[in-house]
């Protein structure tokens, strides 16, 4: 449903806003993809592996309190990368790191939520946050596009989605922990921080490198073409990552829930069960959009989209396998997290990072071409998912070695 409403709306969206205006705001959600990872330190994964309720709603203060600290202290790193227009950020509007740390804090609250959620087996629940907050973002793009809102409608959209999803969640978790309240001390945060001190110590590293993987390339696409080219590839990258946006996601939380509670209880066989069946359905099920957008997405984006978005189907057809492998890897990242093992995460982390950046210095040393450098970002990052494959079969194969 949230797939399906996203996808609708993109056909609305691209001819009520530029290729520009998509830029920048694909420019400001490449910061949030980086910085809302940032957001409670990665102690939400620590609300899986809580030993009991109580410790769990200790967790989650201790992540609300962060969040609120980590998303004002976004205004000032997004204001200087305006300021200093790195990496192309100097196309944000001024007033972006305001707006950024309104949408920051509904969107780590709703994290917070989801996961507590998750715990407890509310995924009806945690589904219907998901529509929601697709749904709003895509009515208020539309509905401020047709007013002419331009890059603050899109802005405005964000924030709708962001705090949407959290009002549509809030009350259920609440119902479901409201026995469970402690009183809340200073010094049941701090044991809490403490315990699950291997999430910021190991995890927090290990996902700022990832996430600047993840994010650098729209940045590296403005600053190397502008606007309208970031626009391009933003469209191309938001709808061929769709399924693993929306479906992916759901598989994820629920790969990470089952696997949580194998581990547990200590049964390591129906774990290594369990991550060997989502690795072969994923698989098979992510080749039929693979071929459907390489074959279809040239022929049809100018049609669908408009023609000043022609560009954007060819470079769909180069970024497709890119997002086949994550669509088949990343679902089972939370093995991860849940198996505490943050540790292994830095080879993946450092070395696609490393590829990244090496594109990037070629696309300026030798002046190469839009798609050139779109096509050497997917090598890159299909190498990069493939190292972090290997890492979760090396993981499984020593840690998940027996069952009682």
């Amino acid at each position: 449903m949230a797939q399906v409403i996203t996808a609708t709306a993109l056909l609305f969206v691209t001819r009520l806003y530029t290729p520009a205006e998509i830029g920048i705001i694909s420019l400001f959600l490449s910061f949030f993809a980086f910085w809302s990872q940032l957001l409670s330190w990665r102690y939400e994964y620590a609300l899986f592996v809580a030993r009991d309720d109580y410790e769990s709603y200790r967790v989650f203060r201790l992540g609300i309190s962060l969040v609120l600290a980590m998303s004002a202290l976004s205004v000032p790193v997004l204001y200087g990368l305006i300021r200093g227009n790195t990496l192309g950020f100097g196309l944000l509007p001024i007033w972006s790191p305001l707006a950024g740390m309104l949408i920051f804090a509904g969107y780590g609250i709703f994290v917070l939520h989801r996961i507590w959620g998750l715990r407890s087996g509310l995924v009806r629940n945690v589904n219907k946050a998901t529509v929601s907050r697709a749904a709003s973002t895509a009515v208020v793009r539309v509905v401020l596009g047709f007013a002419g809102g331009g890059v603050a409608g899109l802005f405005a959209a964000e924030f709708a989605g962001a705090w949407g999803a959290t009002a549509a969640l809030h009350p259920a978790v609440r119902k479901r922990y409201s026995a469970s309240r402690p009183a809340i001390f200073w010094q049941g945060l701090l044991a809490v921080m403490k315990r699950y001190s291997k999430f910021p110590k190991y995890d927090m590293p290990s996902t700022i490198i990832d996430q600047l993987a993840l994010t650098l390339p729209i940045p590296i696409i403005a600053s190397l073409y502008g606007a309208q080219a970031a626009g391009w590839f933003g469209l191309a990258r938001m709808v061929v990552a769709l399924p693993n946006a929306q479906l992916g996601r759901a598989v994820s939380d629920v790969f990470q829930m089952e696997l949580a509670q194998k581990v547990r209880a200590d049964d390591f066989a129906a774990a290594r069960r369990l991550f060997h069946t989502l690795l072969r359905k994923l698989s098979l099920f992510g080749l039929l959009p693979l071929a459907g957008v390489m074959i279809l997405a040239p022929i049809f984006v100018p049609w669908v989209f408009g023609k000043p978005w022609a560009e954007a189907g060819i470079i769909m057809a180069c970024i497709a396998p890119w997002l086949y492998a994550a669509l088949v890897v990343s679902p089972l990242s939370g093995l991860i997290s849940v198996l505490e093992r943050q540790e292994y995460k830095f080879i993946y982390d450092i070395s696609t990072l490393i590829l990244i950046g090496l594109v990037y210095l070629a696309g300026r040393q030798w002046s190469l071409g839009l798609i050139t450098v779109v096509m050497l970002l997917a090598i890159a990052n299909i190498i990069g998912y493939a190292i972090y494959l290997l890492i979760f079969l090396r993981i499984i194969s020593r840690h998940l070695k027996s069952s009682t």
